[in-house]
């Protein structure tokens, strides 16, 4: 099951460390080559970058929301988001600035990314549910059939079923995304030749699956 009792792992994956540090890093890292750059989403948003890249890395190649994996999902499934969205901000320069610092910015799937554009995160949300620290792995869980649910302190809570319901986390492609991510764990470690072989195919025909379904909105 999840490990470290974050809904976004499974017993295979690593845990995210020092999250924050590492973005500020990365974010020096850009201002130090690239002095008169005020809008640090530009520089990261990019696939082919190397920026975009490293900051992926950050997030174990994984969404901060659902917890799916770049490598199993191709690269264009992938984008980088802004937690507070951009219509917090106000439009103009120095809001767009504020808005593209590194602090705000997360790794998400296109599904996660696109289904919270029109959430406004205000407090005290923003601290519950930050991505950044493991704060939203104490709002949402799997449960024993691996699909994520909203744990039983914020069942009544009407944002967070609001944030539920537009990031599409009650989807099946959810559990299969998981499910994927518990299969490739495994067959990394396991050392019997004929087990790895059988889950490869189990896990081509899940992916398989999985790629039908995107296609229809998730729900099958």
């Amino acid at each position: 099951m999840a490990r470290d009792n974050d809904y976004r792992n499974t017993t295979y994956c690593p845990v995210l460390d020092k999250v924050e540090e590492q973005k500020n890093a990365l974010e020096k890292e850009i201002k130090l080559a690239f002095p008169r750059t005020k809008i640090i989403y530009n520089k990261v948003k990019e696939r082919n970058s190397e920026y975009h890249k490293k900051f992926a890395k950050i997030y174990n190649n994984k969404c901060a929301y659902c917890g799916a994996m770049w490598g199993l999902l191709p690269v264009e499934s992938f984008e980088v988001d802004h937690f507070f969205n951009e219509a917090s901000f106000p439009d103009t320069t120095a809001g767009r600035t504020e808005a593209g610092r590194m602090i705000n910015l997360a790794w998400a799937c296109i599904s996660c990314n696109r289904g919270k554009r029109g959430i406004t995160i205000k407090p005290p949300y923003d601290d519950l549910l930050n991505v950044d620290n493991g704060n939203i792995a104490t709002v949402f869980k799997r449960d024993e059939d691996y699909y994520i649910q909203i744990c039983d302190t914020y069942q009544d809570d009407e944002f967070v079923q609001q944030f539920y319901d537009a990031l599409h986390l009650g989807y099946e492609t959810r559990r299969l995304d998981y499910l994927g991510l518990q299969i490739e764990g495994k067959y990394q470690v396991e050392k019997d030749e004929e087990c790895k072989r059988k889950l490869g195919e189990t896990l081509s025909i899940l992916l398989k699956k999985r790629n039908r379904m995107a296609v229809t909105g998730g729900i099958q």
